[in-house]
């Protein structure tokens, strides 16, 4: 057993709150985290990856708040996960991280995001996750997988345009988890509300809301 007093101040600050939403993370991970936080650091002094660069709001603002969407949704052992408008690798890596048994595909249509995504992967070790360059619409034309996504996810894009191609790619029963600033208003075309996750990130820094949505029977 291992204590936070033991950890460098950023790993301490992610382990306290990520506790607090019942996601225990192990050294190993917290390690992958430091490795994550350092190289999007180094990267981000000469291309744009993210506009935040203060420490604290990189942990409760990226890390953190990524993190949220495994608390609303029970996703099973192993499943297949998209993560679209990822940019940095937002929610997908940390998600990954926490979870290292999901099978993620990083969906981003930057090509200096993807350069990072690709270095920050072979950084970490990471198994189990590919990158898409381009935009999800053109991933979903191109799509020729013969087994079906459990999940979406997204922090970046409107829910709109998410949910309009998603069920193209997303197995029967497969979910949305869309993170948003309000509640997902019904009725969702195709779509069955399945819960509504309302917190509040750390330090008043703001309120969110996930909402988590199912791909109707046909």
């Amino acid at each position: 057993m291992f204590h936070v007093e033991h950890l460098e101040p950023c790993s301490a600050l992610l382990k306290v709150h990520s506790d607090e939403m019942g996601i225990h993370l192990c050294p190993e991970q917290l390690e992958k985290f430091k490795l994550y936080f350092d190289h999007l650091r180094t990267w981000n002094e000469s291309i744009n990856l993210t506009s935040i660069t203060d420490d604290r709001d990189i942990i409760i603002k990226h890390f953190v708040d990524s993190l949220a969407g495994l608390v609303p949704d029970e996703i099973a052992i192993g499943s297949k996960v998209i993560d679209v408008g990822t940019g940095a690798g937002f929610p997908g890596i940390p998600m990954k991280i926490a979870r290292p048994d999901l099978r993620m595909v990083l969906v981003e249509p930057v090509q200096k995001k993807v350069s990072f995504l690709y270095s920050l992967i072979g950084h970490l070790r990471l198994t189990d996750v590919q990158v898409y360059y381009g935009t999800f619409q053109q991933f979903v034309r191109a799509f020729r997988g013969d087994e079906l996504f459990s999940r979406v996810t997204t922090r970046a894009l409107k829910s709109a345009v998410v949910l309009s191609d998603a069920r193209e790619v997303l197995a029967e029963g497969g979910r949305a988890i869309l993170y948003l600033g309000h509640s997902l208003v019904e009725p969702v075309g195709g779509w069955s509300i399945v819960k509504h996750h309302a917190y509040s990130l750390p330090d008043g820094i703001g309120e969110r809301v996930i909402s988590v949505v199912e791909k109707a029977k046909a």
